[in-house]
């Protein structure tokens, strides 16, 4: 009889050596975030032990009820209101990835299918635009919201933020829409349907991928920005959370518990979103990526 079995090549040492390789820059990658969870959960006098204590004897959970607020027995306590920092983080990036859908999707659509004269200008300013970093935004941006009324309100930094994730998202939201063959609209408009039916009705339900991408992409933009919501938003009971973990650090003390706590509920929506997300922002990062 003929053996059909599919015999495993072996693994050569360059293998085994890119395998190591990979897999110790995993580990320090992932360690900080290890080491973020296991403090979040130890007892006070196990979070600066020496030797330090990877994995406490008895985990508690008293720094995250602190930091939500919640009453709790343990001499834990915390006056920062993290809850409201959350609230805050939830409503900028909901807006900011609203408002980038809103105006990234109709001028995607314009440069990939209309022949605009300095197309290739417009596309070299977006990519220029994409590289500039908040920083250098935040003064112009500044003395822009300043008469408008838009410093210590979340407008202004949702705009800012627009402003940020916007560039990224035409363009890719511009090669998405190029891979949709214009005869499907043709069609759509023969039929009698108008250019925006065409536009809502055929073409982006085809560029799913591609809008969850972009939705991802703005919407942990502004879940992680900082520099915006710092410039503008004085007042405590508005800031999000990237300004709000800055809180637990006092003149004389440091919160570390209820810090990491809190951190790890910050990185939370992130990891969830790209977990259940991920096929789709995978393969929307790849489409995008095609012309």
């Amino acid at each position: 009889m003929i053996n059909i079995r599919r015999q495993m090549p072996p693994f050569s040492s360059t293998k085994l050596v890119l395998l190591a390789l990979a897999l110790t820059i995993t580990v320090i990658y992932f360690f900080p975030i290890f080491w973020m969870f296991s403090t979040s959960i130890k007892p006070p006098e196990q979070i600066l032990q020496v030797p330090p204590v990877l994995l406490p004897s008895q985990p508690q959970l008293e720094s995250y009820k602190a930091v939500l607020g919640m009453k709790s027995d343990s001499p834990i306590q915390t006056t920062i209101n993290g809850p409201r920092f959350l609230l805050n983080s939830l409503i900028i990036s909901a807006g900011t990835m609203c408002l980038t859908l809103l105006l990234a999707v109709p001028g995607a659509y314009g440069l990939a299918r209309t022949r605009i004269k300095g197309r290739t200008v417009y596309m070299l300013f977006l990519l220029t635009a994409q590289m500039l970093p908040s920083v250098l935004l935040v003064i112009p941006l500044f003395v822009l919201f300043k008469p408008l009324g838009l410093i210590n309100s979340h407008l202004g930094v949702i705009l800012a933020d627009t402003a940020l994730a916007l560039p990224f998202a035409i363009i890719m939201l511009r090669t998405s829409f190029l891979q949709i063959p214009i005869d499907l609209e043709e069609a759509a408009l023969i039929d009698g349907s108008s250019r925006l039916q065409a536009l809502l009705q055929i073409v982006v339900p085809l560029v799913r991928s591609g809008l969850i991408a972009v939705s991802m992409f703005s919407f942990l933009t502004a879940w992680g920005e900082f520099v915006f919501a710092l410039s503008f938003l004085q007042k405590v009971e508005l800031q999000p959370v990237s300004v709000g973990i800055f809180s637990f650090i006092g003149m004389y003390t440091t919160q570390w518990g209820s810090m990491m706590a809190f951190a790890v509920m910050i990185a939370l929506p992130a990891l969830a979103a790209f977990i259940l997300l991920q096929r789709h922002f995978i393969s929307g990062l790849t489409a995008g990526a095609v012309k």
